[in-house]
């Protein structure tokens, strides 16, 4: 009795989010204000980490080794709850989002859990429920203005690639349970230690094939066709959602599968990821230089940043664990700065996101331009921003783990990256701006002023910008924590 009940609180979180996203959804046609449902669901992500940080210190075995809970797995669920809090407030402030649609916070808290139970997933059948999840909801959400052709064709290709990707990622699991008799980690860990299993053919092409579902999830070329159309036509802040939670998830489960659960094969599948790597760094980097349109650009800016983040699990080492732990953390916050200014200049342009519609923002809102132009230094890696950190650390573990060639080819990257961030500095900065985009007092007589930037996304703008400095300045704390908890092999 007092075992189940200490379960049942180690799965509080999860249990908090189920609860209020099905209390959210069964009454959604009683709700009028989207503030209030709104508000419904910062709360509940706030219990959740309430709940989270309140659980003892030490580990947790949930539901006869389904799930796992450990200080550091507790850290990366915090960074989630965190980023999906501020989600909530950039929905809140998206002006696009006129109606009342508390069907779409629902299905917010819905993907809320389905990451918690991705990154503590041990077991290859969770991390498949926990995907799925998460995918469902993501294709909804994606999808959510049906009225609107782009909303709909970007919801319908995120379904067809991520059906394919959920299909091989099965056939995955079925190869490794068919070559190991055991779909848990701890387990395959033990039976894959050194490297001499009698199947070991069999689990290579397994973990392969998990390669390809979990590929998907983050980004990785090839596996990343969906992503620039679904961040075009998606509501903005979904966008910013499907860039950050299921990235941070997705590595999260990355790192524990192949430093951990294939140990044993690091010989063959760090060649694989790093070639995966070189090419999601250079095919990002290069298609963003490209375009036009800002959801595009920063589309293909986190599939290169998803390319610099696999350097740390190739480099399958506890520098690289805590490389791709402060990277993950960093970007999550870099990202959702750069789509709270992307979701501001929308509001005020009647939904533009054209390259156009920052020109001369310096001058119609200097304060939000200060703002992107942090977001993006930070994206970039110019010091003392989180983003130079974070880069340092994917560098250092590359070089530690003798992978000299992929810390020359992250750092080529970054210089091509600088251009394209550099265009949007240009336009903010150095483009005079349209004569209607000036605001009243600062320009001549009669033009439209700049529109009010909303309670809810100055407030995830500037929780998300102190977050960059901090991370920069002061990364300290962070860095102990991380330290503190890693996980081992």
């Amino acid at each position: 009795m007092a075992s189940s009940l200490r379960g049942l609180l180690a799965v509080a979180p999860e249990l908090l989010l189920a609860c209020a996203a099905i209390g959210v959804l069964v009454t959604a046609r009683l709700w009028r204000r989207r503030a209030v449902v709104g508000g419904v669901t910062v709360a509940a992500f706030a219990a959740a980490g309430a709940a989270l940080a309140a659980l003892p210190a030490g580990s947790y075995d949930l539901f006869n080794g389904l799930l796992l809970r450990t200080p550091w797995i507790a850290l990366m669920q915090g960074g989630l709850l965190a980023v999906m809090a501020l989600v909530t407030l950039l929905t809140l402030g998206t002006a696009a989002l006129h109606d009342d649609l508390p069907e779409l916070f629902g299905l917010l808290l819905l993907s809320g859990v389905g990451l918690l139970l991705l990154t503590g997933a041990q077991s290859l059948i969770m991390v498949y429920v926990a995907l799925e999840l998460i995918s469902l909801t993501s294709y909804l959400l994606t999808g959510f203005l049906r009225r609107e052709a782009i909303s709909a064709e970007a919801g319908l290709k995120y379904f067809l690639y991520g059906t394919l990707a959920t299909g091989m990622l099965l056939y995955g699991v079925s190869w490794i349970y068919g070559a190991t008799g055991t779909l848990d980690l701890p387990t395959l860990t033990i039976h894959l230690a050194g490297g001499a299993h009698p199947n070991r053919a069999l689990v290579v092409v397994g973990a392969l094939l998990l390669t390809v579902g979990l590929g998907f999830k983050v980004g990785l070329v090839p596996f990343h066709h969906w992503a620039p159309d679904a961040y075009e036509g998606a509501p903005t802040p979904i966008a910013a959602f499907i860039s950050t939670g299921p990235k941070l998830a997705g590595f999260a489960v990355l790192l524990r599968l192949f430093w951990l659960a294939f140990a044993g094969l690091t010989a063959t599948w760090a060649s694989t990821l790093e070639l995966l790597a070189i090419l999601t760094m250079t095919l990002g980097n290069v298609a963003a230089l490209r375009q036009t349109n800002v959801k595009r650009l920063l589309a293909y800016s986190s599939i290169a940043q998803a390319g610099y983040i696999v350097i740390g699990v190739v480099a399958a080492s506890p520098s690289g664990a805590l490389a791709v732990t402060y990277y993950t953390l960093a970007y999550v916050l870099m990202n959702l700065a750069a789509f709270a200014c992307v979701i501001a200049v929308a509001n005020a342009t009647g939904g533009r996101d054209d390259l156009g519609a920052y020109a001369g923002l310096a001058q119609t809102h200097p304060v939000l331009a200060a703002g992107f132009a942090l977001a993006l230094l930070s994206l970039a890696g110019i010091p003392p921003l989180a983003g130079f950190l974070a880069k340092f650390w994917i560098f250092a573990a590359a070089l530690d783990s003798g992978r000299v060639l992929l810390a020359v080819a992250a750092a080529v990257n970054t210089v091509i990256a600088v251009f394209y961030y550099a265009l949007l500095l240009k336009q903010m900065y150095l483009s005079p701006p349209p004569p209607m985009a000036i605001p009243q007092g600062l320009s001549p007589q009669g033009t439209v002023p700049f529109a009010v930037t909303p309670l809810p996304l100055r407030v995830a703008l500037g929780a998300a910008l102190a977050g960059i400095v901090l991370l920069g300045l002061w990364p300290t704390p962070l860095l102990t924590a991380v330290l503190a908890t890693l996980p081992t092999p």
